[in-house]
């Protein structure tokens, strides 16, 4: 669907695809400025690696959550990984991930993981929605979605029942949105209600004539019922007449398919080693 609409506003115009794959770089560009704005609001400390690669410790008990994010080809990932490995010893974090681009891989870097006893984990996709593409949704909405203003107990209690994770890790989790709001991220959580009972919920980031969408999680109690696809379509309609020209997210292969039928097309993948 975004590649057609591409097509038609570059290929007809300008007599040549070359365009088009420039604005796929420029959105995968655009893609890791928003990654960085969120990963910077959240986070302790950060730690600038090689040329364009960056470690994030957020002071949360995940590895996910510790992280380098590799953005570079390079033919020294042994200095990559002492950088950030040295990074997290000395903040305490001994379990953290490395992430790098599909297209950024290479022999070297699978023997320096290797030799530092990084296994593959999974596979992530980052995202995008052009706005260029649809007018606003119209779907069955059975959910009564409502922004999250000062009380965060309901929505931290969904979250970590949909992330299946422990009191001690969501509780750092809401100290680190705490401190991206202090310092100035331009963030929003919604909740979303079935017959009164808190059920899914989700996470709005803006910056400049982006979005990202995060912290889609829905009660296990109350899955498979579309909840998650009617927040993220929440999501689409609220900020189509805001002036927003691109939502990105990052998603795992579980919940990729949701994304795709709603009208996400995919920048590239992630392959994330622990």
């Amino acid at each position: 669907m975004f590649y057609g609409c591409c097509q038609k506003r570059y290929f007809n115009n300008e007599g040549t695809t070359g365009l088009i794959f420039k604005l796929i770089n420029s959105l995968k560009t655009e893609f890791h400025t928003l990654e960085d704005y969120f990963s910077n609001g959240i986070s302790l400390k950060k730690l600038p690696v090689g040329e364009n690669s960056i470690a994030y410790y957020a002071g949360i008990d995940l590895p996910h959550f510790n992280v380098l994010l590799h953005r570079e080809i390079t033919q020294e990932p042994e200095r990559l990984i002492n950088e950030a490995m040295h990074f997290f010893n000395q903040n305490g974090v001994y379990k953290w991930v490395y992430v790098v681009r599909n297209d950024l891989e290479s022999a070297a870097l699978q023997n320096a993981l290797k030799n530092h006893s990084f296994t593959f984990e999974e596979v992530s996709t980052a995202l995008c929605y052009s706005f260029e593409q649809n007018t606003e949704m119209v779907n069955e909405v059975s959910l009564n979605i409502r922004p999250v203003e000062h009380n965060h107990i309901e929505w931290l209690a969904v979250l970590q029942a949909g992330f299946e994770s422990t009191d001690i890790t969501t509780n750092q989790y809401c100290r680190a949105l705490e401190r991206a709001k202090s310092n100035g991220i331009l963030m929003q959580h919604f909740l979303g209600y079935a017959q009164n009972v808190p059920v899914s919920t989700i996470t709005l980031t803006f910056l400049n004539n982006c979005i990202r969408i995060d912290n889609v999680a829905t009660h296990p109690n109350y899955q498979r019922l579309g909840y998650a696809s009617q927040m993220v379509q929440f999501a689409i309609n609220l900020v189509n007449q805001k002036r927003v020209d691109y939502c990105f997210l990052d998603a795992s292969s579980k919940g990729i398919g949701l994304y795709k039928r709603i009208g996400f097309f995919e920048l590239f993948t992630y392959n994330i080693y622990g």
